[in-house]
C-alpha cells in the first residue's frame, strides 16, 4: 500500500468537492464547511486503504439536508424519514440515480471531529465511510443532528 502525506491528501480531497472549498454551506441556517466535511471524511477513507477522495454531490446534499431537518423537527432518530422514506427514496426523490446508497446519521456530537470519531468507532458506520464502491456525498447538520449520505452513481 502507498503512503501518502497528510497535506497531500487533504489537498487531493479538497480538490474533489464539486463547489469552491469552503463556499458550499449546510442551509438548514448551520455552519458547517461541507468542503471541511469532505475533506475529513477522504483522511479517513484514506487511512484505511481508500486512496480516491469522496466527491461531493449537491443532489446527496439536498438528500442529507431534508432528513436532518426532519429529524431535528420530529425528534425522531431513524433512517426511515418523512411519509416512511428510505436513504434510496430520498436520494432517488433529490434527482440522483444511484446503484448503491448508505447513509449515516447520529445526534449529539458538538463538532465534526467528534462526530466522524463516534463513526469510525462504530462498524456499521465505519464500513459505510470506507466503502470503496461509494463515491460521493452529501453531509448537513440540523440542530443537534447530523446526516451523512455516500453514494455511488449508476
Amino acid at each position: 500500500m502507498r503512503r501518502y502525506s497528510l497535506p497531500l491528501l487533504l489537498a487531493t480531497a479538497l480538490a474533489a468537492c464539486t463547489p469552491t472549498p469552503g463556499t458550499e454551506r449546510v442551509t438548514a441556517g448551520e455552519s458547517v464547511d461541507i468542503a471541511s466535511a469532505g475533506a475529513q471524511l477522504s483522511v479517513q477513507r484514506a487511512q484505511n486503504g481508500v486512496v480516491r477522495p469522496l466527491g461531493y454531490n449537491p443532489a446527496l446534499q439536498a438528500a442529507a439536508e431534508a432528513h436532518a431537518q426532519y429529524l431535528s423537527r420530529t425528534g425522531g432518530f431513524s433512517h426511515t424519514g418523512a411519509g416512511g422514506s428510505s436513504a434510496m427514496s430520498r436520494v432517488r426523490r433529490a434527482g440522483y440515480q444511484p446503484c448503491l446508497v448508505a447513509e449515516n446519521i447520529a445526534r449529539g456530537q458538538p463538532d465534526i471531529r467528534t462526530l466522524l470519531s463516534d463513526w469510525m468507532a462504530s462498524p456499521g458506520h465505519r464500513s459505510n465511510i470506507v466503502n470503496p464502491q461509494l463515491t460521493q456525498y452529501g453531509f448537513a447538520q440540523a440542530g443537534s443532528v447530523w446526516v451523512l449520505v455516500l453514494a455511488r452513481p449508476c
